[in-house]
């Protein structure tokens, strides 16, 4: 029978052993993140504010970076399994939070147009009816078994986590992703292609969670790289964006069939090319800075 605790019950059954003060940062951050999710849960089951839907989303993408972060921490079947729930999860709200981003900005272009006016607003009818099924899906997910399953199992993680190895270097994991983060960007060609850039996205973000685990020990060289990180995670985040909203672009408008529809789908385009561009080189001007203090902050690990 699936016993499901109250917040409540999961504080008081904490029971980490003495010792280990990477294992008590680890478990620190994974009940920092169950409660964010419980926190948004009323507003995603709502569907009244996207913010909420964003903030389950970030809380599920920091459950799963950490516990991949440090997976050889924890039993290895217990960390694979709720990191491939986090994913469906992950998955299931992001889809209605990147349609969300995408009808906000798209609503922002359109406003001053005075031609196509009509296939514009064809084309965020639609998309807004995609958002509605999408949030729809985000909703069903969360009163789902699922993920009253994928709860509990992280609230017993964090009350007894499963550890099989308590002498894991923190620095020493935020060394490693950064090491990954600086091959990713060596390895990309003079022109990197959309899904290039995304790949690095990632490992930005990977870099950036791992050093947030690693942040008491190292200080403030962490911290710095923190915030740097957060930066180029920005910029290659509005590159992405905006590629998504080219596809979708296209796609909506081409089924519309409405007078200039084929001009809007055209000048939005346009916009969406002169975005990533922009990002581009902002994520150039950005990455020396994250590596010099990426290099600083890690040298010893």
């Amino acid at each position: 029978m699936l016993r499901i605790m109250t917040p409540e019950q999961a504080v008081e059954e904490v029971a980490i052993a003495p010792g280990g003060e990477a294992r008590e940062r680890v478990i620190t951050l994974l009940r920092e993140q169950i409660d964010a999710l419980r926190d948004a849960e009323p507003g995603v089951r709502l569907g009244r504010d996207p913010e909420e839907i964003h903030k389950m989303r970030t809380a599920v993408r920091r459950l799963r970076a950490v516990l991949g972060a440090v997976r050889d921490m924890f039993e290895p079947r217990w960390v694979g399994h709720l990191r491939k729930e986090l994913e469906w999860l992950g998955e299931t709200l992001g889809a209605r939070r990147d349609l969300d981003v995408l009808y906000e900005h798209l609503q922002a272009e359109v406003a001053p147009l005075r031609a196509g006016r009509v296939a514009a607003r064809e084309m965020l009818e639609r998309l807004d009816r995609q958002r509605v099924r999408a949030g729809e899906r985000a909703r069903d997910a969360v009163e789902g078994p699922r993920y009253a399953r994928l709860l509990e199992r992280l609230r017993e993680g964090a009350a007894h986590p499963p550890v099989v190895d308590s002498d894991v270097s923190l620095p020493g994991v935020a060394a490693r992703a950064f090491r990954k983060l600086r091959k990713a960007v060596a390895d990309l060609p003079e022109k990197p292609a959309d899904a290039e850039l995304h790949k690095v996205r990632i490992r930005v973000k990977r870099a950036r969670y791992a050093a947030e685990l690693a942040e008491p020990m190292a200080g403030k060289p962490a911290q710095r790289f923190i915030k740097r990180a957060k930066k180029l995670q920005d910029a290659l985040g509005k590159h992405q964006d905006a590629a998504v909203a080219e596809q979708r672009v296209r796609r909506l408008l081409r089924a519309v069939r409405r007078p200039l529809a084929d001009a809007v789908s055209r000048r939005l385009v346009d916009k969406q090319r002169a975005r990533r561009q922009e990002a581009r080189a902002d994520f150039l001007d950005a990455w020396p800075g994250l590596e010099r203090r990426g290099r600083k902050a890690w040298r010893t690990a």
